[in-house]
């Protein structure tokens, strides 16, 4: 199994380091599970480092972060195919995605992975997602 973790879900690991979430993604690699980011959400979390007022602490625990993961793993014209779909279904039905939310949502799809996040609204509006909610 493939596991895609949201920025927030990646946050919430960084700064509170919950045991029974850190336990699940023990488990998962304990199982030859992929624990990965998007590309995107790699990018979400150097932004917010960049905000901060300690940067280079900030900068060096997302390093620290990413340095456990089997991947972040980069946008192909598969994951702009799935975005480019998610978008269309989403104006169609009257619902309103965050543009990041959207593209790391259609880069699970396209990877068939789970996609591990704090928030699950956010992506409920998407099909044939498979979300895991770490509340």
């Amino acid at each position: 199994m493939i596991v895609m973790l949201s920025a927030d879900s990646c946050r919430l690991i960084m700064k509170e380091q919950p045991p029974a979430l850190l336990a699940q993604l023990q488990e998962w690699s304990e199982n030859s599970d992929e624990v990965v980011i998007s590309a995107i959400t790699y990018a979400e979390l150097i932004a917010g480092a960049l905000l901060t007022s300690s940067q280079a602490e900030h900068m060096a625990l997302v390093q620290e972060f990413c340095e456990r993961l089997e991947d972040i793993v980069p946008w192909g014209r598969d994951v702009v195919d799935a975005y480019t779909k998610i978008q269309q279904e989403a104006m169609e039905s009257g619902h309103t995605l965050n543009m990041n939310d959207a593209m790391v949502a259609a880069h699970a799809l396209s990877l068939d992975a789970a996609l591990l996040t704090v928030n699950p609204r956010q992506f409920e509006a998407v099909d044939g997602l498979n979300i895991i909610d770490t509340r």
